[in-house]
């Protein structure tokens, strides 16, 4: 009950409550005004960044992948259960009624009176700390979170997926240069061989050409096998088993190279989830040092019923004897063992670990864009260096081999030409994969195309 002495204070206890919101910490995070390499497209990715590399392939695997993919299945789990805990802080808010029914039975040896009866109970705490809706800020911040973790995984996937399938090309194209080179060596082995039979030759360059060919059938188990792993890679990215049928006919040089915009560095802080889940978790723990300030306070709660007793079962809706009470209740810890108070240390040591890594995952975003926008601008210039490498090199062993038909060079020259040739188509197509690998780590940088207007997150005031 409500005491004389505690209506007394009870004005002085509202007015202070105007004092517990916890003011958000400053977390501010200068952007630079440029990246570092130069840019001339200040367009965003759109959020379907695959298209551009013109892959139907593609179009296909990722509509797989986000049916099936099982961190995706994980991180919807996580979103009910985040909604779920809203609801249940929600509830807090709201009065709460319960019914309830008795039977008594009393007398002595000879008589005895029944009695039955039933009863609503509703009940109320006055929310005058805020701590009740301090709960429930927290909880929408951490929902917050869940969607922006279960977006930034959605773009970590689509990523893994366009990866996976690049390296796949990359492989099957690397593949085709083996066995055609292999091929290639055994045709020369053979002039060799015949050469040596009609004594143009010795049995030196003979070795040495069956050393290559050995060499070049060295290659492709290692090849074979990087094939199987990343075909193991993408079909668990799509949630199926390793015999599940993968696309066909696609190869790596079809695919087209994306021109990547991305925009300003400022931009960059409301275009990624992750950024955007670690500053509500920031908002969430902010919430959670209001709600444990609060706490420090008395709780008051109203409490009615309406009760109605009868003697006879059958007319306790009828004719019931009705009563009914109502009351307030002030409570008050007196004495925890500083237990209240180390709750509001550990809220506010968890905001400083979380404002921390709000500032570490800006800091990460800006550095990770900036690193994937100089990587795609160095590795399409070493492309186009590696370009005119092997259509020199490919002359240089055309040439190679008409002279050693003619008898003008040795088979030495003839060697390093056909090594040279080989290895710079290898390198070649490497390089290309390392060039859209590139602007796929740029993408994923970028949050994926990722957008979303600025969400303005508010903790109720009280007083």
């Amino acid at each position: 009950m409500l005491t004389r002495s505690s209506l007394f204070f009870l004005p002085a206890l509202l007015l202070g409550a105007c004092s517990l919101t916890t003011p958000m910490p400053e977390q501010a995070v200068i952007a630079p005004q440029q990246w570092s390499a130069a840019t001339t497209d200040n367009a965003w990715p759109e959020t379907d960044w695959w298209r551009q590399y013109q892959s139907p392939a593609l179009e296909t695997l990722l509509v797989r992948a986000i049916a099936g993919n099982l961190d995706l299945a994980t991180a919807a789990s996580r979103l009910s259960q985040a909604e779920a805990q809203l609801r249940q802080a929600r509830a807090s808010l709201s009065p709460q009624l319960t019914a309830s029914t008795d039977v008594n039975r009393s007398g002595n040896n000879d008589t005895g009176i029944t009695a039955y009866g039933g009863a609503l109970t509703t009940r109320y705490e006055l929310d005058f700390w805020g701590r009740n809706q301090a709960v429930t800020d927290a909880a929408q911040a951490t929902l917050q979170a869940s969607e922006y973790d279960a977006q930034t995984l959605a773009i970590s996937i689509q990523a893994g997926v366009v990866s996976n399938w690049l390296q796949i090309l990359e492989n099957q194209q690397r593949l085709t240069l083996a066995r055609n080179s292999l091929a290639n060596a055994e045709r020369v082995l053979k002039l060799v061989e015949t050469r040596y039979r009609f004594g143009a030759t010795d049995s030196l360059e003979v070795s040495q050409q069956r050393t290559l060919v050995a060499q070049l059938r060295a290659n492709l188990p290692g090849l074979e096998q990087q094939a199987l792993q990343l075909r193991n890679s993408l079909v668990l990215l799509l949630g199926q088993a390793p015999d599940a049928e993968l696309p066909t006919g696609e190869a790596l040089i079809d695919i087209a190279v994306p021109q990547v915009g991305v925009g300003l560095p400022a931009e960059l802080l409301n275009r990624r989830p992750d950024i955007r889940a670690s500053e509500a978790r920031l908002v969430a723990a902010n919430a959670n040092v209001t709600a444990a300030r609060a706490a420090l306070f008395p709780s008051i709660a109203l409490t009615g019923q309406l009760g109605v007793q009868s003697a006879a079962l059958g007319t306790l809706l009828s004719s019931p004897t009705t009563g009914w009470t109502l009351a307030a209740g002030l409570a008050q810890s007196i004495f925890d063992g500083g237990a209240l108070r180390s709750q509001i240390d550990v809220s506010r040591a968890r905001q400083e670990e979380l404002l921390v890594d709000y500032r570490r995952t800006l800091l990460g975003a800006l550095g990770e864009t900036d690193t994937a926008l100089g990587a795609v601008q160095q590795a399409k210039l070493r492309y186009q260096y590696l370009e005119l490498a092997t259509t020199e090199a490919e002359r240089a062993f055309n040439l190679a081999e008409i002279r050693y038909r003619a008898g003008s060079i040795d088979l030495v020259s003839l060697l390093d030409t056909q090594r040279t040739w080989y290895q710079s188509q290898d390198t070649l197509i490497q390089q290309r994969a390392i060039l859209l690998l590139a602007s796929v780590d740029l993408f994923r940088a970028l949050g994926g195309g990722w957008r979303e207007p600025v969400l303005v997150y508010e903790v109720t005031e009280v007083g």
